[in-house]
C-alpha cells in the first residue's frame, strides 16, 4: 500500500482536489452531457440526499430506478428504521458532546432513512446553535435528568425534516438551544437585544442582499424585529415561555408594514419577504446540487416554494427530480463533509461498528458536530481541505482498511465482495471497485496504476480461487480500496 499511498499525501494532491471543487462547476457550465446511465444516476442521488449506500442498497434502489427512489426517499415515514437498539447497545452518555456525536454518526451510517438524516444536518448547519454556548447538561443528585438543549434541537430538526418553512422557523424561534444560543433570553421590553433578529433575516431567511442586488433589511428591521421577539424566553426548567410583562405590545414598522407585531407575525413578514423564497431555494439547491444555480434553474423551484406555501418537501422533490441536479455541473461536484465520508465509507464497507473514535477523527478532519464554528455554520466546498484535515481524511481510511482486532469496529470483509462478485482476476477487482466507489469514472493510467499495484507480488494466483486469508485478500484489496478512498475524486459526493 506505501509505494502508491505517497501519491496521495502530498500536497500536490491536495492543490489539485482544492482546484477541482473551486473550478469543476465553473469550467463545466452546466453545458456537459447530462448523466444518463440510470444506476449512475441513483448512485449519484443517494451520494447527495443520503450518505452514500452499501452494495446491497444501491442494487435495490437501482431496481426503483430514479423517480422510485426519489419516491421511497422522501416518503421516509414508510420506511422502518430500527436504531434504537443499536444505539442502546453502544452504551453512550448522551450528557457527553463525543457521545452525542458519535450517536448521530451512527445514525447516518446505520440509518434506512437517509434523506431524513440528511435534512437534519441540513437544517443544524442553517439554523445553528452549538453546545460551545448552550452547554451540556450537568446531572445533579437535585436535577439527574437536566434537559439536553441540543439533542432536543436535533430531534426537533428530524421531526420537521421536510415541514413547511413557517412551520419550521416558529418551531426554531421558540426552541431553548437557539433562544441560549442567540440570546433570546436577554430581550425585554425596552432592551431589546437584536442577535436573534439579525441572524433570523441575514442567515436564517433573506440573505444580506436578495436577487436585485439591494439590501434585504435595514437596521431599523433589525430593531423593529427585536422588540416583536421580546418576552420570548426560558423557565426555570429551560422550557419555552412567553413572559408578557416584557413583551413590548406597541406599533412596529418592519418591512415598511406598520402594525403590533409579534414574533409568530414577523415569521410570516419573513416568508412573504420577495428575497426568501429565493434565498431558501438557493441554499437547498447549493446543499444537494451544486453552488451558484444559474437564476433560471433556480426559477420554477422559486415559483414551488411560493405556490407551496413554503413546502419544503415540495421544494426538494423539485432539486432531486430537476435536470440540473444530473447535470456535468452537478456530477462529483460537492466536497464531502467528514460526517459525509464517515457515514459513506462505513456504509459502502458495511462495517460494524460502534464509530467509537469516529467523532474525533471527524472533529480532526474540521467537523464537529452539534458544534459549528459560528452562527454561519460550516463554510464547507474546499475549505474542508487544508493539509492538516487531508491528512486525516486518507489516514482515517487507511485505519479502517487495516483493522485486523478491534472491539469497537470490527475488520472490513473485503472476502465477502471476492465471494459475491465472483472477483477472479486482479482486473475484475479493479474494474468492480472503481465501478462502486467512483461510477467507474478514473482515467487509463489511474486503472493502470491500481492494476499495477495488486498484480506487484504475483499474490494473486491465476486459476486459483481466492481463500479469505490469502495475501491477495489480505493486503491487497485493502490496499486497493484504500488507494481508490483515497483519490481526490473521492472526496467529492
Amino acid at each position: 500500500m506505501s509505494t502508491l499511498s505517497g501519491q496521495y499525501h502530498s500536497s500536490a494532491a491536495l492543490v489539485a482536489l482544492r482546484t477541482t471543487i473551486s473550478g469543476a462547476a465553473e469550467s463545466r457550465s452546466g453545458r456537459g452531457a447530462p448523466l444518463v446511465d440510470e444506476r449512475d444516476r441513483v448512485a449519484h442521488l443517494l451520494r447527495r440526499a443520503g450518505f452514500g449506500y452499501s452494495p446491497d442498497e444501491l442494487d435495490a434502489y437501482a431496481r426503483l430506478g430514479v423517480s422510485g427512489t426519489v419516491d421511497a426517499l422522501l416518503n421516509f415515514q414508510q420506511v422502518s428504521d430500527d436504531l434504537d437498539e443499536r444505539l442502546q447497545r453502544a452504551g453512550l452518555d448522551l450528557n457527553k458532546a463525543g457521545d452525542m456525536q458519535r450517536w448521530w454518526l451512527l445514525r447516518m451510517i446505520y440509518t434506512k432513512r437517509p434523506l431524513l438524516e440528511k435534512m437534519t444536518l441540513f437544517w443544524h448547519g442553517l439554523l445553528v446553535s452549538g453546545t460551545g454556548k448552550v452547554g451540556l447538561p450537568q446531572p445533579k443528585p437535585e436535577d439527574p435528568a437536566p434537559p439536553n438543549l441540543m439533542m432536543d434541537q436535533n430531534a426537533f430538526f428530524r421531526s420537521h425534516a421536510l415541514a413547511d418553512l413557517a412551520t419550521i422557523l416558529k418551531g426554531i424561534s421558540r426552541d431553548p438551544a437557539m433562544v441560549v444560543y442567540l440570546d433570546v433570553r436577554d430581550n425585554r421590553k425596552g432592551k431589546p437585544n437584536e442577535n436573534y433578529s439579525r441572524e433570523l433575516m441575514e442567515l436564517f431567511t433573506l440573505g444580506v442582499t436578495g436577487p436585485d442586488g439591494q439590501p434585504t433589511f435595514s437596521e431599523r428591521d433589525v430593531r423593529e424585529v427585536a422588540r416583536a421577539f421580546t418576552g420570548w424566553s426560558l423557565d426555570a426548567e429551560r422550557k419555552f415561555i412567553f413572559r408578557e410583562g416584557q413583551h413590548d405590545g406597541g406599533g412596529k414598522t418592519i418591512f415598511g408594514k406598520t402594525g403590533r407585531f409579534g414574533g409568530d407575525d414577523v415569521i410570516g413578514l419573513l416568508i412573504d419577504h420577495p428575497a426568501c423564497a429565493p434565498y431558501i431555494c438557493r441554499r437547498l439547491f447549493s446543499f444537494f446540487a451544486y453552488d451558484d444555480p444559474e437564476p433560471a434553474v433556480l426559477a420554477p423551484i422559486v415559483d414551488l416554494f411560493r405556490s407551496s406555501k413554503g413546502s419544503i418537501r415540495a421544494v426538494v422533490r423539485a432539486i432531486l427530480t430537476s435536470p440540473a441536479f444530473y447535470s456535468q455541473r452537478a456530477y462529483r461536484a460537492k466536497a464531502k463533509s467528514p460526517a459525509e465520508l464517515i457515514a459513506g465509507v462505513a456504509r459502502v464497507l458495511q462495517l460494524e461498528t460502534d464509530a467509537s473514535t469516529f467523532q474525533t477523527s471527524a472533529k480532526r478532519m474540521g467537523q464537529a458536530l452539534f458544534n459549528p464554528p459560528n452562527v454561519s455554520g460550516w463554510p464547507g466546498g474546499a475549505s474542508w481541505f487544508n493539509t492538516t484535515t487531508w491528512l486525516e481524511r486518507v489516514n482515517w481510511v487507511n485505519r479502517i482498511l487495516t483493522i485486523r482486532k478491534d472491539d469497537h469496529t470490527r475488520p472490513a470483509a473485503l472476502f465477502g465482495f471476492v465471494q459475491r462478485q465472483g472477483l477472479a482476476t486482479p482486473e475484475q477487482a479493479v474494474e468492480y471497485f472503481l465501478r462502486l466507489l467512483l461510477d467507474g469514472q478514473a482515467s487509463p493510467e489511474q486503472r493502470q496504476a491500481l492494476l499495477t499495484y495488486v498484480k506487484d507480488g504475483d499474490l494473486w494466483k491465476a486459476g486459483q480461487p481466492l481463500r479469505e486469508t490469502d495475501p491477495a485478500v489480505d493486503r491487497k484489496l485493502r490496499g486497493l480500496v484504500y488507494l481508490i478512498m483515497a483519490m481526490p475524486e473521492y472526496q467529492l459526493a
